[in-house]
């Protein structure tokens, strides 16, 4: 049974989670999707779910709490959670991780400050101007690829676990997902202080049986002081509460997806800080020889392994003839994520990625050695585009007053029936039509007038939008940042 899972205020897998409990669907099963979307988005993506019927699933539509609510982010609290399912209809085939084409992203910037304006000047028309010419640089030259901060955790540390792991260092491994980070609740806090001081008193080079013994007092003592979403740690905590001191056992206990999530992290550090240097030393918008080019790519349909993994995928390394020819541009190149199978660029670039698994304590024959270990999380690799161009890019200047006003329609709301209020002052659609924006519930501009922009555009799968976003406003997207920033007035007078 395929069907359409919309989405706010939580993540895809706790999202689908919350549907096997309140559809009781079989835990094991569960639903498939092709891929993560996070907390922050209102998002809509298809799932499946094996020999089922719709009034079964149609029981999360009605348990789904604020069931009344039309949703769209029109609230000065913290959101409330929706989950809403519909679209059904049976396919022969499944929803596959990985299997999907890309992503339509619809992302609302609100208070959008442009600094002064010239005395003498139409405010609305410097505005407009100034995202028009954002809106065309990031259609036509991209941005660099860079794989976003999610990609490595809330604290940042993700990439730091897979490290340990390559090396096959599990307790170094545990150590850092159980450590203590910042700004976390006083009971999770506390619970982290007890795990990290569980040997304070023991010396465990000399006594082993004192330290399982601590070890599993300790486990069990703060099983119930940690989050429902800290997976990861109450994984570990569970299995050394039952075999002590056994990290290896501990860390295999955390679900596959996510210990898979540690190596992909590692792969995308490395990934991230070769694509600077390539864009450093090569610059972006040239072909350089020793680049590595995509030169084939197949499709899931025609025997390719769809977005992610090398089947299907051929590269070739640039040579001096290719760049008399012109034979590729910028938008071919690729790096690879870091693997047992992938071929590495020539020059800089790929002394750059011994270099930096050397300082790690990493060679390329670890990715080899993990599958080996782990086969569920071995390291084959695959190749990403340098740059990304986002597809059908679109975007609409929006006037309002109300700081916490939905500038943007969703799919609930649509159902609903309710519209958006807020003034419509330009958007790309009038260069196609010619023709001017109509717009409903016009209201005069002045001083309090709040400027928004709702920018559309496409990415293929495992680009972020965050990044794209950073490229447009030339402004960090990290959730710290982004937490400082007003509604009203100077958007950045809390940033220091």
């Amino acid at each position: 049974l395929r069907f359409v899972l919309y989405k706010e205020n939580i993540d895809t897998t706790t999202a689908a989670k919350d549907v096997v409990r309140m559809a009781r669907l079989n835990p094991k099963r569960g639903i498939d999707y092709a891929g993560m979307k996070d907390k922050r988005g209102i998002t809509t993506q298809f799932c499946s779910v094996y020999r089922m019927e719709k009034e079964q699933l149609l029981a999360v539509n009605k348990e789904s709490a604020n069931s009344n609510t039309a949703g769209g982010g029109n609230t000065s609290g913290r959101g409330s959670t929706i989950i809403k399912l519909g679209n059904f209809g049976y396919s022969s085939n499944e929803v596959r991780l990985g299997a999907l084409t890309g992503n339509r992203f619809d992302i609302v910037l609100r208070n959008i400050d442009i600094g002064e304006v010239p005395d003498g000047s139409d405010k609305k028309q410097v505005v407009q101007q100034k995202l028009e010419t954002a809106g065309k640089a990031m259609k036509e030259y991209g941005f660099i690829n860079y794989f976003g901060m999610q990609r490595f955790g809330k604290f940042h540390d993700t990439h730091e676990v897979g490290i340990a792991i390559m090396k096959g260092d599990f307790e170094g491994a545990v150590n850092i997902i159980m450590r203590q980070k910042p700004d976390e609740f006083p009971r999770i806090s506390e619970a982290r202080k007890k795990w990290a001081d569980r040997f304070e008193s023991i010396d465990i080079s000399k006594d082993e049986n004192a330290a399982r013994e601590a070890e599993m007092k300790c486990a069990r003592a703060i099983q119930r002081d940690l989050g429902r979403f800290m997976n990861c740690e109450k994984s570990i905590v569970n299995s050394l509460s039952r075999k002590p001191r056994d990290y290896k056992r501990a860390f295999s206990s955390i679900a596959k997806n996510m210990r898979s999530m540690f190596l992909h992290a590692y792969q995308s550090y490395l990934w991230n800080n070769v694509a600077s240097h390539r864009i450093e030393s090569g610059g972006s918008t040239e072909v350089r020889v020793g680049d590595l080019v995509l030169v084939e790519n197949k499709s899931a349909e025609k025997g390719g392994g769809g977005t992610s993994g090398l089947k299907g995928k051929a590269v070739k390394m640039v040579e001096e003839e290719d760049l008399t020819d012109s034979k590729y541009s910028i938008t071919d190149v690729v790096l690879p994520l870091a693997g047992s199978k992938i071929r590495y660029p020539g020059g800089s670039a790929g002394d750059l990625f011994d270099e930096l698994m050397k300082k790690d304590g990493i060679c390329k024959a670890d990715f080899a050695r993990i599958g080996n270990v782990d086969r569920e999380i071995a390291l084959g690799g695959d190749y990403r585009k340098l740059i990304c161009k986002p597809g059908d890019v679109s975007f609409e200047v929006k006037a309002y007053k109300d700081p916490v006003q939905p500038l943007l329609q969703t799919d609930l709301m649509k159902v609903k029936g309710v519209e958006v209020t807020a003034t419509t002052l330009c958007s790309s659609k009038e260069e196609e039509d010619q023709s001017p924006t109509k717009n409903e519930g016009d209201q005069e501009r002045n001083d309090d007038t709040i400027f928004g922009m709702v920018v559309g555009f496409s990415l293929p799968p495992s680009s972020y939008a965050t990044i794209a976003l950073r490229e447009l406003t030339r402004r960090p997207t990290s959730s710290e940042y982004q937490s400082k920033l007003e509604l009203s007035g100077n958007c950045e007078r809390n940033i220091v």
